[in-house]
């Protein structure tokens, strides 16, 4: 068995410059447990774009490709937040698999179904944002603060507009 790579960190493994004691290192961790779930919301909304039909299919199409695009510069302002920490962003699918809490959907839901499953997956990322804003400011760490309160917001207005479609049905 030949010895592994020091550049290469999964999710079981991780490799940080910063003691895994410190608020930093646990704010780190955080960062790659909401990339990991941010990473499984994103390929599930793109699932639901691909394939939601009926009688919604134009106004969820768009909306789930608005959720999708966005979520994409997230996971990539995530993964930067992880690198400027000294840390690798989890990154093969096998460790955002394993560390994610967020579960794929196999299935191919009706309209509704998706958006329930959307606003329920948005809600889940909102409370792990939340704690991981608290995290970092404990941690008097101002630049995932900010990102994370930004993302916050991003959710919940994502999360009132989705319902509303919702109750208007």
């Amino acid at each position: 068995m030949s010895a592994p790579d020091p550049n290469t960190t999964t999710a079981s493994t991780p490799s940080t410059d910063v003691a895994p004691e410190t608020a930093e290192a646990d704010v780190t961790t955080g960062l790659n447990d909401l990339l990991a779930d941010a990473t499984v919301f994103y390929q599930k909304v793109r699932h639901y774009h691909w394939n939601v039909t009926g009688p919604h299919f134009f106004t969820l199409h768009e909306e789930f490709e608005a959720l999708y695009t966005f979520w994409n510069d997230a996971i990539d302002e995530i993964a930067e937040q992880v690198r400027s920490r000294g840390d690798r962003p989890v990154h093969t699918l096998a460790d955002v698999l394993d560390l994610a809490s967020l579960e794929e959907d196999p299935s191919t839901p009706a309209a509704e179904e998706m958006v329930e499953v959307v606003i329920a997956d948005l809600a889940a990322l909102d409370e792990q944002v939340q704690d991981l804003a608290e995290r970092a400011e404990e941690a008097d760490d101002a630049g995932a603060a900010t990102v994370l309160e930004d993302l916050s917001e991003q959710i919940e207005e994502d999360r009132w507009m989705l319902r509303a479609w919702l109750n208007d049905l």
